[in-house]
């Protein structure tokens, strides 16, 4: 029993004397504050796909190449409309340190419907209405943990269908179209929980001026030229496979 409590009286000296050893060595003044075990950090890499909804402000302006239609050669009718959007996006993002590189694919299908009434004509009235739109997008973002901000931009895709009527011709004149063009735009990205994100983002979508061909049962084909550009504003939720 005497051997015993020698043994823990030199144990207990030999612990006391190393961790005196141990704070001799630290600066004059640096507090001895214990190291966490682990501190996690928001991962951005990985797979994910997710839904959105939001709101669309769409602008067109539109002209007859020919000037018999509806405005006179050389002028031009516009109109905004404003409408909803609802769709699903999925993509990839791949982080090194704090920046945050990706690509992204989305599709929306939308409520606008555009009546431009034609001032020089006023019983013409000539129809837009956007049933979907999609873009597809590289984006480049920084994080701060769960927190990124980022920016993204490249190809947009819409599809239109018109229509130029004028019961007193009469003229009832129906085409479609799927236009080409540019997008650019940026949001904020917060991962609240492991797997899960929410998201709010502002979108510009340039379409340019391009011809399309409305046909009239009786009148035939006819052309008309609109330039349109869309803007976006929308909020949603992403699933990300792998990761924190």
């Amino acid at each position: 029993m005497r051997s015993y409590f020698v043994a823990a009286a030199v144990t207990a000296a030999i612990f006391s004397m190393s961790q005196s050893a141990s704070a001799a060595d630290l600066p004059a003044g640096m507090p001895t504050v214990p190291v966490p075990f682990g501190s996690p950090v928001y991962n951005w890499t990985g797979f994910y796909i997710g839904g959105h909804m939001g709101g669309t402000l769409s602008s067109a302006n539109a002209s007859d190449p020919t000037g018999v239609n509806f405005a006179p050669l050389g002028a031009s009718i516009s109109q905004d409309d404003t409408g909803f959007l609802g769709g699903f996006q999925f993509g990839f993002n791949w982080q090194t340190g704090n920046l945050v590189f990706g690509v992204q694919g989305d599709m929306a299908w939308t409520t606008i419907n555009a009546g431009l009434t034609d001032p020089f004509s006023t019983t013409t009235t000539l129809n837009y209405k956007t049933d979907w739109l999609t873009t597809v997008t590289g984006r480049v973002g920084y994080a701060w943990d769960n927190i990124l901000l980022y920016g993204k931009g490249g190809a947009a895709w819409v599809h239109n269908n018109v229509s130029v009527t004028d019961p007193t011709i009469p003229l009832s004149a129906t085409g479609n179209e799927t236009r080409f063009g540019w997008t650019a735009g940026g949001g904020l990205e917060y991962g609240f929980a492991p797997n899960w994100t929410g998201f709010i983002e502002y979108d510009y979508i340039g379409l340019g001026t391009a011809s399309v061909t409305v046909t009239d049962p009786i009148a035939g084909p006819l052309s008309a030229n609109f330039e349109q550009n869309i803007q976006t504003v929308k909020g949603g939720i992403n699933y990300k496979f792998g990761g924190l």
